[in-house]
């Protein structure tokens, strides 16, 4: 029987065996049990899923009767999947069997398997890259449970065959179909849900109601059963799911790759005490902002770095920092010690988020000496961001914010008024003198060839215009035009701009 690849989800699960350091293929009786399971469905910006969070707690339930202490995470974005990886990791003390679970979406790239967390962003042609940086290599998490010191190792891997990139009738991001042939070392044991090139079925037709996939189904039917070892295991997998995915007109046969010297047993004859499952939530991790409580807007019937912006007025300093990613929290700290300071929320929602939109501002007083500032954010998913220094240099910063507002509002640089005669005056120019080096003018349309002296720079008090700064002179009466051009703090010029004389 045929039926839609809507209804299909291509997976590949494998399953690895690192074997004892000391060489033996059997974990000692004493050994403690762990397992991370991870199952992503609602992923943002590729297809979603229907059954990875269900394969992940099928998977869990039944680890916990094999005695495996569990930890798992469901829908994380790449924040809470390394935050659950490394509270796994903490977990595993020399001579533990660590296991590790993953269904989702998995992409092959250049030979090299990738995890994908839920918040993946899109790709396409050329743009392996951000696939690599944004998602977890199988070959890294191996060794990292290797590093550990775990007597055995096992990782089974439940994760897309076809393309997430994929874009119906336009080029996409090139990988392999499915996730890539992998050489398994010495005690090693990999089994995939499907042969090469094969796609691994979601289901057995649109009245398959089951809530696993037709290899977990299998997969979990087989584990359960005392005393099979793993090639038994894999061996009887192959049997039934090759034989439920003929019953549909379907080719699926799962192939293993068995480098583990001796037998690994999870389900020894005579049983094994149960496990527990520990939920890790997202956003749930620690964090140096205050505890978040979103409120009702008051609204009629609602791994780039930060940018800052210093800006000075005579009330002191506005600090305005700008978020590479949406935002559901935001935080500062001024100084290596004390707490990180939540400024709170804007009165309107962000559209990206569904929640209302953190404040990304705060003031400091004009006299605040130099020093470092930490800001950190909480991401649409609730998870922390880094922790990011931003060096405050109140003189800089002063001399670089009115070099941007006089490039803004150059218009405003001088102004005539016919008052016993035309004047020219430079007072807008005198207001923001420090963050200029040299004013420069001509009379007529001619290139700039005089200098107005300019009074000091006041930090204290840097837009007051002193009482004996000289802020006009008068020019002929037959004047049609003035030209300016200033030298900014940095050294840089502006450019040479044309003022009309409005008869």
């Amino acid at each position: 029987m045929a039926f839609s690849s809507s209804v299909t989800r291509y997976l590949a699960a494998f399953y690895l065996a690192v074997a004892v350091w000391a060489g033996a293929a059997v974990p000692q009786a004493s050994a403690k049990r762990v397992a991370l399971v991870i199952g992503n469905d609602t992923y943002e910006s590729v297809p979603v899923l229907q059954k990875a969070r269900n394969d992940a707690t099928s998977m869990g339930e039944a680890l916990t009767k094999l005695g495996f202490d569990v930890l798992s995470a469901q829908d994380v974005g790449r924040r809470a999947m390394s935050r659950a990886l490394v509270e796994f990791e903490r977990k595993i003390e020399p001579g533990d069997v660590a296991l590790l679970f993953f269904a989702g979406h998995g992409f092959a790239i250049n030979g090299t398997n990738y995890l994908l967390p839920v918040d993946v962003p899109k790709a396409g042609p050329g743009e392996e890259g951000i696939v690599a940086d944004a998602s977890f290599a199988a070959n890294g998490l191996a060794d990292r449970l290797r590093n550990k010191g775990a007597a055995t190792a096992v990782m089974i891997l439940d994760a897309c065959r076809d393309n997430p990139f994929a874009v119906k009738g336009k080029r996409s991001l090139a990988g392999t179909r499915g996730l890539a042939r992998m050489s398994p070392a010495e005690g090693m044991f990999v089994l995939y849900s499907a042969g090469s090139g094969q796609a691994a079925l979601d289901r057995l037709g649109e009245n398959d109601a089951h809530k696993n996939s037709v290899f977990t189904r299998t997969l979990l039917a087989e584990l359960n059963k005392p005393d099979l070892s793993m090639v038994q295991v894999a061996k009887r997998t192959q049997v039934q799911v090759r034989k439920l995915a003929r019953k549909v007109g379907h080719e699926q046969t799962p192939a293993y790759y068995d480098q583990i010297i001796g037998d690994l047993f999870l389900a020894p004859k005579g049983g094994i005490s149960a496990g527990a499952v520990t939920s890790l939530q997202e956003g749930g991790g620690k964090s140096v902002l205050p505890k978040q409580e979103q409120k009702l807007a008051a609204l009629p019937p609602s791994t780039p770095e930060p940018l800052v912006n210093f800006m000075r007025s005579n009330a002191g300093w506005m600090v305005n920092v700008s978020l590479p990613e949406a935002a559901t929290q935001f935080g500062y700290r001024v100084g290596e010690n004390g707490s990180f300071v939540d400024p709170g929320f804007h009165d309107h929602l962000d559209q990206r988020t569904g929640k209302r939109m953190p404040k990304t501002n705060f003031v400091l007083p004009g006299d605040h000496p130099p020093a470092t500032i930490y800001v950190t954010w909480r991401d649409k998913r609730g998870e922390q961001a880094d922790v990011f220094p931003i060096a405050f240099n109140p003189n800089a910063a002063l001399a670089e914010g009115q070099r941007k507002i006089l490039e803004q509002l150059w218009t405003a640089w001088i102004a005539f008024r016919e008052y016993n005669g035309l004047q020219v005056y430079f007072t807008h120019l005198i207001s923001y003198r420090c963050g200029i080096k040299q004013v420069r003018y001509s009379v007529g349309d001619t290139a700039p060839d005089k200098i107005w002296e300019l009074p000091p720079c006041d930090p204290g008090n840097p837009h007051a215009v002193p009482q004996n700064a000289k802020i006009h002179m008068k020019i002929p009466s037959s004047t049609a035009a003035m030209n300016v051009q200033l030298v900014y703090h940095n050294g840089s010029e502006s450019q040479v701009r044309k003022f009309n004389v409005t008869k």
